[in-house]
């Protein structure tokens, strides 16, 4: 198996995994009958060995059989206090007699088997979002526990599990809102194709094991003890894995590099004498409508559910079937969209599955306690869907409003049917559910009296909107960036003293076409004095640097030799996050700093969310710089 293979392979599992955190919180809430909730998971691919060194204290240890398509052996890991605590939460011990029991670490039969359950419901939770989103039938089945203690377990041993490479879940947990330790989910990481068969397990040197596993396992394999520190920040500044962004192959299209199939991609709707003018133009004409839309939206389905609907505008972007589907995020209710009009063919509106149940349980007005019980079944009854296809309508009438009032071609839109689709399970390379052709996406975040939904989006072919020019027009622009844009942005920088790397670029000879190869460093930025201080920091360290304004394709910048990405933002905003889907989408499959002011608790989770590694809180120092490079990639050697 090839690297590029272990690595997909790798993102999809962390992808599922993420996704079966919510439902393990909400059914292990609902057994013990009080608050139980994981904080962001924390993924490491590491051995056996460095497993058992990085814990302390005893542990229970709960096997855990994997079953089906992929057989092997893991287990759950969580200290014998906390194991304690969750267990006679269950079994309903009074606080003075459960205070005692924590403290004798008294792991009596009754909260063995009171835990059990516990590891049961999390166990049947991952086994539900595997069997819906992972594409082999697999099933953890939780057996026998014990309690280990591991400063004691042999390496070479087969005892308490076999000597090889796992993939760890780290799950933060707080009962009650009070915060325990971590819970560790340990999974085999070979019958899941995680690690070539030529590969040397990880070892606990990050030095190695950054030399072991460049890019996307970088910040794993160099931060494992730093992010075990930084889960307890105050500010919630843990860094979780690149690898939940988006994989290069998938994501090429995204920003408009075509690959070999596109190559034939017709370029008659621009002017060659001004092809990024002309692109550029329909662009903002086609974007400043689907902003208006989602306003609408907003508007008459609050109107329609009596409550405060908001949609708010993430990004618009082109990119191929592949590429949509590798960011779709897990079950989708899809609403397929008849064009009309100027145009024909047929567009595509998605919305999370429980997003699509609770708006279209809330429109049917069910009791609080039977939505939030309708929602965490996943029930999308024949009311609720009927409901939701009501308000799929609507959106599609606030489209056709808007394009049929505001856009030329005078586009409609009309639903037709629905279905619920799982994005990882649809061939990429087929018309399987829609056409494998390139298409225009607009997000946006749903949010309903004040609490966040999942995403809309809305998919429409790109030449509903005549856009297949863009992808054309991007890839000009990447060149031009290279050579005429991107030479003259480079001598101005060098001219500062900005980026050694510019200054490499600004020599003649045609070196500037090279240089996003020559930066080892990426800044995306909005802020130039702190963009200025923090490549002066990474010259001084060792590192070359190149700067890229928000506005600048992304396409335009990427380079193989790139290990890392600040995305610097003057205020901490929804167009910066924007920047961040669209270096997911590009297929940079490195860690993302995410830099700015005045980061709240909600911020963070939004940038994480959003795909950053990792929280820098501005104005930085070169400490602070040295600090995150240290945490989430082993410096280059000199």
């Amino acid at each position: 198996m090839t690297e590029t293979q272990t690595t997909k392979a790798r993102s999809r599992l962390e992808k599922v995994l993420r996704a079966s955190r919510e439902r393990m919180q909400e059914e292990v809430s609902a057994l013990i009958g009080i608050s139980f909730k994981m904080g962001e998971p924390e993924f490491r691919l590491i051995d056996k060995e460095t497993l058992f060194e990085g814990l302390d204290g005893k542990r229970v240890l709960a096997h855990v059989k994997v079953d089906g398509e992929v057989e092997g052996q893991g287990c759950l890991l969580v200290g014998v206090k906390d194991a304690i605590n969750i267990g006679g939460r269950l079994i309903m011990l009074p606080d003075s007699e459960l205070k005692s029991v924590i403290a004798d670490e008294d792991y009596s039969d009754e909260l063995q088997d009171s835990f059990g359950e516990v590891a049961n419901i999390i166990c049947g939770s991952a086994t539900y979002t595997l069997e819906e989103q992972f594409p082999k039938k697999v099933r953890l089945i939780r057996t026998e526990q014990e309690i280990v203690i591991p400063v004691k377990v042999e390496t070479d041993s087969e005892q308490p599990i076999a000597n090889g490479d796992y993939l760890i879940m780290s799950l933060p947990l707080e009962v009650d809102n009070q915060p325990l330790g971590a819970l560790d989910m340990v999974l085999p990481a070979e019958p899941f194709g995680l690690v070539d068969g030529a590969a040397k397990p990880m070892a606990a040197d990050q030095s190695q094991a950054a030399d072991q596993h460049p890019g996307a396992d970088s910040a794993a394999a160099a931060g494992a003890p730093a992010m075990a520190e930084q889960r307890g920040e105050e500010s919630g500044q843990g860094t979780i894995p690149a690898g939940q962004q988006a994989t290069g192959e998938q994501a090429t299209a995204g920003t408009g590099t075509t690959r070999p199939e596109d190559e034939d991609v017709p370029a008659k709707a621009v002017e060659p004498s001004r092809p990024k003018r002309d692109s550029g133009k329909q662009k903002k004409i086609v974007d400043s409508l689907l902003k208006a839309s989602m306003e609408r939206v907003s508007e008459e389905v609050s109107g329609l559910l009596g409550g405060g609907l908001q949609v708010v505008p993430i990004d618009n972007l082109a990119l191929s079937k592949a590429d949509f589907l590798e960011q779709a995020g897990g079950k989708q209710v899809m609403a397929r969209l008849e064009i009309r009009g100027g145009k024909q063919g047929e567009a595509y509106l998605f919305v999370d599955h429980k997003s699509a149940i609770h708006l279209g349980g809330t429109l049917i007005m069910l009791p609080e306690s039977e939505l939030e019980e309708t929602i965490r079944n996943e029930e999308f009854g024949d009311d609720t869907r009927d409901a939701y296809g009501e308000i799929a309508n609507i959106i599609a009438g606030v489209y056709t409003a808007v394009f049929e009032e505001q856009y030329p071609a005078k586009l409609g839109f009309t639903k037709t049917e629905m279905e619920t689709v799982v994005p990882v399970k649809v061939d990429p390379d087929s018309d399987e559910i829609f056409a494998n052709q390139h298409y225009y996406l607009s997000t946006g975040q749903l949010q309903y009296n004040g609490k966040d939904l999942a995403r809309l989006q809305v998919l429409v072919p790109l030449e509903a909107f005549d856009l297949e020019g863009l992808l054309q027009t991007e890839e000009e622009q990447a060149v031009a960036a290279g050579t005429e844009a991107g030479g003259a942005r480079d001598e101005a920088v060098a001219d500062s003293g900005r980026s050694s790397a510019a200054t490499e670029a600004g020599g003649g000879g045609g070196a500037r076409t090279q240089a996003p190869e020559q930066a080892d460093i990426l800044i995306f930025s909005d802020d130039e004095a702190e963009s200025e201080r923090l490549t002066a920091a990474l010259q001084g360290l060792g590192y070359t640097a190149r700067v890229a304004h928000f506005k600048e394709p992304v396409a335009s910048v990427l380079g193989s030799r790139i290990q890392l990405v600040f995305l610097v933002m003057g205020e901490v905003s929804e167009q910066g996050f924007g920047v961040a889907i669209k270096l997911g989408s590009a297929g940079l499959n490195v860690p993302l700093v995410a830099a700015g002011p005045a980061w709240t608790r909600s911020l963070v989770l939004k940038a994480v969310k959003y795909g950053a590694s990792d929280i820098l809180v501005t104005p930085s120092t070169p400490s602070d710089i040295r600090q995150k490079l240290e945490t989430n990639l082993v410096r280059r050697a000199a």
